[in-house]
């Protein structure tokens, strides 16, 4: 079976490009201060391919943002399996064009990998459902798995909708596991399945000084400086091996088990592997030792500062400015909760305004961290059908980063196994610029969820 698959999904991979490339022309960024007919045009584009692939009670399920959600089904028989597919439509913004080498939203091919915002994070997943079930449904017909999909449309921006998408649509949604294609690979031509996810959450910081910016000649001396004071604010979070400073910000924490820690070690993860993929400078220091990196990565929580405001860099003059802004984002460790972590993150910063400067706090919505169950049939079922499409042993692995929509699907469906792929990869620059698909890992990527239903 394996080989009629592959030659198969060998034979359409320039057509599955070609969906692909075809999403990936549209800038469907789901933030609020870009324009979100983008995202509906998206979504749009999602509902005619499945459409178009035969799909059944196809619709829109909108959250109050109003950036649709896309539902597809395809029943066989009420005595199969069913799995409900999980990706993503909506992308991010591409952060600085002028560093990109390509257009961002007119995908590229170059060698064995496709360039565009959104090629691997996460239109890539919506084209290998949609390739995998193409194939599976071709082959075994009314003998294979129930099939159900639901693409959001608001992923990047925090999933602020999606509990009640799935709250009202439990019965629509109900399924015997999940497959979530929005995560990624330890390494190219390796694949993996995550089994944890840190939690996320942010928090916007504005402190002000006076009514107006002033020349600071004229004022600069006797008036606090906002950007100096938010700086100390935010310096005041961590010491200086980026240990957090927030008392019990850590209490909850669940540590790794043994058996979890030899399996980080088996990665074979070195500090100069990790260098080399994050692009890390000749002369930074890491804040923890080599063996500890993967640790601190999937299993403690970290404070990053994804933005900062005051003044502009480029009509920067001699002003003392009016304000400061800060968005400090926070990635939380299995064990803690989104919640408690942002009012604990508000309450230290209040307590370390200087000189009484007025202080406002935004706090965004924030998911939890989320551990699969690994013991279920079908986690195995999808470990051989990965190491067979891959012709590798598959790791399991953890991710540093959040997909909200996970605890969400636990929380909702129940106790079913929610099975985390991907086809990211070190070197596809998810959310930053120059995003990249690697090819091979692409059709791997169809081949073994193919496989997946086919084993069921």
């Amino acid at each position: 079976m394996k080989s009629q698959l592959a030659q198969k999904i060998k034979a359409k991979m320039p057509e599955y490009l070609g969906i692909l490339g075809n999403l990936v022309r549209i800038p469907s960024i789901s933030f609020d201060n870009f324009d979100q007919k983008y995202v509906l045009q998206s979504a749009e584009a999602v509902r005619d391919l499945f459409a178009k692939a035969g799909y059944t009670n196809i619709q829109f399920l909108v959250p109050p943002s109003g950036r649709p959600t896309v539902y597809a089904e395809s029943l066989t028989s009420p005595e199969k399996p069913t799995i409900l597919l999980y990706a993503h439509h909506d992308v991010q913004p591409t952060m600085r064009e002028a560093l990109w080498n390509t257009k961002p939203f007119e995908p590229v091919l170059k060698e064995n990998r496709f360039y565009g915002r959104g090629t691997a994070d996460d239109k890539a997943g919506i084209v290998i459902h949609l390739a995998a079930t193409e194939q599976i449904r071709e082959m075994l017909g009314s003998k294979g798995p129930n099939l159900k999909f639901i693409i959001e449309g608001e992923e990047e921006s925090g999933s602020a909708g999606f509990a009640q998408i799935l709250k009202e649509n439990k019965d629509l949604l109900k399924a015997d596991a999940v497959i979530i294609a929005d995560l990624g690979n330890f390494a190219k031509d390796t694949p993996s399945i995550t089994t944890t996810l840190r939690g996320m959450s942010a928090v916007g910081v504005t402190l002000k000084a006076t009514k107006a910016p002033l020349h600071s000649g004229s004022w600069s001396g006797p008036i606090p400086d906002p950007a100096q004071a938010l700086c100390k604010m935010i310096s005041s979070l961590t010491d200086d091996k980026g240990r957090i400073l927030i008392p019990h910000y850590e209490d909850t924490v669940v540590p790794p088990t043994e058996e979890d820690i030899a399996s980080y070690k088996s990665l074979g993860m070195t500090e100069k592997i990790f260098r080399n993929d994050g692009g890390v400078l000749d002369g930074v220091k890491l804040y923890v030792p080599e063996d500890e990196i993967l640790i601190s990565l999937w299993r403690r929580p970290s404070i990053t500062v994804t933005a900062f405001e005051s003044g502009s860099r480029t009509n920067a003059g001699n002003v003392l400015q009016d304000s400061a802004y800060a968005r400090i984002g926070i990635r939380l460790a299995p064990g803690m909760d989104a919640d408690i972590a942002t009012s604990q993150l508000i309450e230290f910063l209040k307590s370390k305004v200087p000189a009484g400067l007025q202080c406002v706090f935004q706090p965004e919505d924030g998911a939890n961290p989320f551990t699969t169950d690994t013991s279920h049939p079908f986690f195995q079922k999808l470990n051989n059908a990965m190491t067979e499409a891959y012709g590798s042993p598959t790791k399991i692995i953890g991710c540093g980063a959040s997909i909200p929509g996970a605890e969400l699907f636990r929380n909702t469906l129940g106790d079913i196994p929610v099975l985390m792929t991907g086809v990211e990869d070190p070197e596809c620059n998810a959310h930053g610029e120059n995003e990249s698909l690697y090819l091979p890992d692409f059709e791997r990527g169809i081949l073994a969820e193919a496989l997946f239903f086919a084993s069921l």
